[in-house]
């Protein structure tokens, strides 16, 4: 009998998600507007397409729908987060960034975050915004960088710490290195303001003015080495740096991950 089952149960073929059966699928699931799903007509209508163009879409002629009938899409189908990416990539587009909510050190989703931070041990590890602020870390970090979490952006630290000066062994090159990426943050950060208020701070630094003035742009770091002294032992040692985007859904943040190598 088992044996049966499992031989009807093979005849079906399995086959990779297309665009045209996900979106059929998703209209005709309920949503706070329409209980019974859409109709193709329905659908059409609320998203301003074309019943054509819709009909196309579902049918698999149509493979490659631009950005705005996506977002449409994905609005009145009340998509969420991992779904509306799911529907980008199917159209073989990239989703734009939605703005997600940014963690916060007193959420319920900041512990499962702090658990792993400590997991993470004896490595250093840290959770921050999008904006360069330190949400939290573990104890191999702060010990790392003194004052860094308490102060809670990284570049401020990195400028007005005296103990930055101390910890990072080659402070020059990872300053210009921070700079030229917050440049290159600040071209497309959604919170201008924050970036204003940075920059009049920091502003009043001669070495920031200095380094800000070369009008340098950097993406990332071609060198994982960080080498830090360790501020009680004066020894220097090196950590390899990774960093991590928290996976949508869920709050945004990026994980900082300097693996520890043996001291020098």
């Amino acid at each position: 009998m088992a044996g049966n089952e499992i031989n009807v149960l093979s005849t079906d073929e399995l086959r990779a998600p297309t665009l045209a059966e996900f979106v059929r699928e998703r209209r005709g699931r309920a949503t706070s507007a329409n209980p019974a799903g859409l109709t193709r007509k329905q659908l059409a209508e609320a998203t301003h397409a074309s019943l054509g163009y819709i009909a196309k879409i579902e049918q698999g002629e149509a493979l490659n729908p631009g950005p705005a009938v996506l977002d449409s899409l994905a609005t009145v189908l009340e998509l969420d987060t991992a779904e509306r990416i799911h529907l980008y990539h199917l159209a073989q587009q990239r989703p734009g960034a939605p703005n997600p909510r940014p963690l916060r050190q007193d959420e319920e989703a900041a512990a499962a975050v702090r658990t792993m931070l400590d997991a993470l041990l004896p490595h250093l590890a840290a959770a921050l915004d999008d904006g360069w602020r330190i949400v939290d870390c573990n104890t191999a970090f702060d010990e790392a960088l003194p004052g860094l979490a308490r102060d809670g952006h990284v570049l401020r630290w990195m400028f007005t710490d005296p103990r930055a000066r101390i910890v990072v062994e080659e402070w020059e090159r990872e300053a210009r290195l921070m700079v030229g990426r917050f440049r290159a943050y600040a071209a497309d950060a959604p919170d201008r303001d924050g970036i204003d208020r940075v920059l009049r701070e920091l502003g009043e630094q001669p070495d920031f003015r200095r380094l800000w003035s070369v009008g340098h742009v950097r993406i990332g770091r071609s060198d994982p080495t960080f080498t830090l002294r360790n501020p009680r032992t004066a020894s220097v040692f090196d950590v390899r740096v990774q960093r991590y985007r928290g996976t949508a859904p869920g709050p945004a943040y990026q994980l900082f991950i300097g693996l520890v190598e043996s001291p020098k």
